[in-house]
């Protein structure tokens, strides 16, 4: 469904203080965010934030679609098999990266397969628990686990998640644990809220509401460094030493999107993020802004398929 504008002079007095390549018949039809996760996470909450304010920005509604399951595979697949018209972007994350490393024969290749468009955001992993949970502090949790005193289940937003690769390392690193996948953080955090699990590891941003809320009890940080916007809870490495999952999300689309499509599009989307109004919303969720421009993007994504290969390496977690 066309977007109507307010003022008809006011877009074409607009559109003509463009460059060149917006003038070209792109977009002319909805475009499409697929989301790799269910309602509720933080990979949902991103996209529909750009999307509303993307569409309003083409003059075309953006529909975000959420296809879960397949430890994210399912949409990775779709979006590498989509047509390279612009019309369809991912919203990925750490495991369009790692699970070349965990699947074999996947059909789709994180490098080949996908045009980079912009960074969104980094962000930091939570381990939260049921406030039932006798443990105060992630020194205690992990004492209490190696006690085996009693069982833990450690939600995640799904197989290959970060919170899944977190568990491992954490299982490997000698303190027993069960993960249990969702199909999503929000669906893991709403468990761990209601005690049907004793703990999860999700996103910040996911677990961010329920924390503030005294609803669970956050233990521990999963990134290299402490978060900015939770300084007061540890890292799981100042515990454990090898267990550091740092997380991102960035948007990606087919490979082989005409230079400028991928142009309008980067431009467009990272005008989006640098927003006054988009900032203070992913400050107030625990996201770090990046943006920028697809390069550096690319880059950081084959390095990271080689990191994450040694560390599956190191864990032998292997998912066939």
């Amino acid at each position: 469904m066309r977007i109507t504008r307010r003022n008809a002079l006011g877009g074409v007095l607009a559109l003509a203080a463009r460059p060149a390549w917006s003038q070209a018949d792109f977009p002319n039809r909805p475009i499409r965010i697929i989301v790799p996760s269910a309602p509720g996470g933080s990979l949902d909450v991103l996209s529909r934030l750009i999307s509303r304010h993307l569409g309003e920005r083409l003059g075309w509604q953006v529909p975000v679609e959420n296809r879960s399951g397949g430890a994210g595979n399912i949409a990775f697949d779709a979006v590498a098999k989509s047509r390279p018209d612009g019309y369809t972007i991912l919203i990925g994350s750490d495991p369009l990266t790692l699970n070349p490393s965990l699947f074999t024969n996947l059909p789709f290749d994180p490098v080949r397969d996908f045009q980079p468009l912009t960074m969104i955001a980094t962000l930091s992993q939570v381990l939260v628990v049921h406030p039932s949970v006798p443990a105060e502090n992630f020194a205690e949790f992990v004492e209490l686990a190696r006690s085996r005193r009693m069982d833990i289940n450690i939600g995640s937003a799904g197989t290959a998640s970060p919170g899944h690769l977190a568990t491992a390392m954490m299982n490997t690193a000698g303190v027993p644990m069960t993960h249990v996948p969702y199909r999503g953080g929000g669906p893991a955090v709403q468990d761990t809220v209601a005690g049907n699990i004793q703990g999860g590891i999700m996103t910040l941003p996911a677990a961010l509401p329920f924390i503030r809320e005294r609803q669970v009890r956050a233990l521990a940080i999963t990134s290299s460094e402490r978060s900015p916007f939770a300084p007061e809870v540890p890292t799981m490495s100042e515990v454990l030493p090898s267990v550091v999952v740092d997380s991102w999300q960035a948007f990606f689309l087919p490979a082989g999107v005409p230079p400028a499509i991928l142009a309008r599009l980067n431009t467009e989307i990272v005008a989006v993020i640098n927003l006054p109004s988009v900032q203070d919303f992913l400050r107030n969720q625990a996201f770090v802004a990046v943006g920028g421009p697809p390069e550096p993007l690319g880059a950081f994504v084959r390095a990271d398929v080689a990191k994450w290969r040694e560390v599956v390496r190191q864990t032998g977690l292997r998912l066939d």
